[in-house]
């Protein structure tokens, strides 16, 4: 009696709240889909952007920060660089946000300029300037993100959404589960040549249930960026008591060597200390007022399995590294923010991993819609008694 009842609740849950939720679900779930295999398609679709040929010795950064300054002109100011493999062009981003209150509803409102300038680092060629805020795969992370709103509504709608969407989960397993065997075998399968109201309720009972692992690492993983209370969870959850500190502040020297820019001599360091073991080499320039160039290394030998990233903290007054963060010396809360992104996408491991996301993405998708049939097909059937009331009146007349 106690099971009924609470199955009676879970499908009343599972229903309104799929109805209430659902749209939203399927626009972030299809969004995750091209978000799977969104550094791919970005590469094939700008591979002259993106891919350079080795003609020699790479030139200086500071020089070629030159060029991509000079490309988007003084107004914009070049905030961050990128560093890629020996085959990849050069990325720097001038960025500039809008103050709040010069903010409308809209993703696109909070943001004064974010342009990324693509520069050859053998030749000091500017490849092209891309818009961000407009670029396609840009547009669908932050639609996926905050469905193209200002972060702190948007953020928080898709959060408040995938919370529900994680309740619809938790609720159609329990009224997935089978009484005896044989019926576990009806609703791990699809009749493919039943009509097709059994095909689609097949469908969401089977599809549902086999990506139902996948999906919640999805879900739990994804509503990091939502709200901070979930993320600070997941690192007390980790034994990390709270998020690790990304800032640092410069050493007391005595003199600085202000005879020139220091941005080559750490490049030059950074790169010196790595031997070539890196995929992403990331600069985040200091403001004016600002002493730290705080460095980050996405590594391409793996040594957990974790994505590997450490820090580097150099002093922009002398161009010495004084501080670093390892990756092997970090704690795992540290760990697992660095490698949220590729969990939640599936490129944690590759292109096996991915395939898994897609599908999920894909099939979590499709829920909502099949659900949505299941009830339409309900609301509309017709009662028996009335379609055998009107047969008997059609026999006697």
């Amino acid at each position: 009696m106690i099971w009924k009842r609470f199955k009676a609740i879970a499908a009343w849950l599972h229903l309104w709240v799929g109805l209430v939720t659902g749209l939203v679900v399927v626009i972030i779930s299809i969004t995750g889909c091209i978000q799977v295999f969104d550094e791919e398609l970005f590469e094939y679709f700008h591979h002259d952007l993106v891919t350079v040929t080795p003609t020699g010795p790479e030139r200086p950064v500071a020089e070629l920060m030159q060029a991509a300054q000079k490309a988007v002109g003084k107004k914009k100011l070049i905030t961050d660089v990128r560093i890629g493999e020996a085959n990849k062009s050069y990325i720097f981003t001038a960025s500039k946000a809008n103050k709040r209150k010069n903010t409308t509803l809209s993703y696109f409102s909070q943001f004064k300029y974010r342009d990324d300038i693509y520069v050859n680092p053998y030749t000091g060629q500017v490849l092209g300037v891309i818009d961000v805020r407009y670029e396609f795969f840009n547009v669908v992370e932050q639609l996926h993100r905050q469905l193209l709103l200002v972060k702190p509504v948007g953020s928080v709608l898709v959060g408040v959404c995938i919370l529900l969407f994680l309740l619809m989960m938790v609720t159609g397993f329990v009224l997935w589960l089978p009484k005896n065997y044989k019926q576990l075998k009806k609703r791990i399968s699809v009749k493919w040549n039943a009509k097709w109201k059994r095909v689609n309720y097949d469908m969401h009972n089977s599809f549902g249930f086999w990506v139902l692992p996948i999906a919640m690492v999805i879900v739990v993983t994804g509503l990091s960026w939502s709200f901070k209370w979930w993320e600070k969870g997941i690192y007390k959850a980790l034994g990390t008591n709270k998020p690790v500190s990304l800032t640092r502040q410069a050493p007391a020297i005595h003199t600085a060597d202000t005879t020139g820019n220091h941005l080559n001599q750490m490049v030059s360091t950074l790169q010196q200390k790595l031997q070539g073991n890196y995929i992403t080499i990331g600069l985040s320039l200091p403001e004016k007022d600002e002493n730290v160039m705080r460095a980050f290394v996405y590594h391409k030998q793996r040594t957990d399995g974790w994505r590997n990233i450490s820090y580097y903290f150099f002093d922009t007054r002398t161009g010495q590294l004084f501080d670093q963060i390892a990756h092997a010396s970090k704690p795992l809360g540290l760990k697992w923010r660095n490698s949220n992104k590729d969990i939640h996408t599936g490129r944690i491991y590759g292109l096996p991993t991915q395939i898994l996301a897609f599908l999920a993405s894909l099939v979590c998708a499709s829920l909502p819609i099949t659900g949505f049939l299941i009830w339409w097909g309900k609301r509309n059937k017709k009662p028996k008694a009335k379609v055998r009331r009107k047969v008997t009146e059609l026999a006697v007349s």
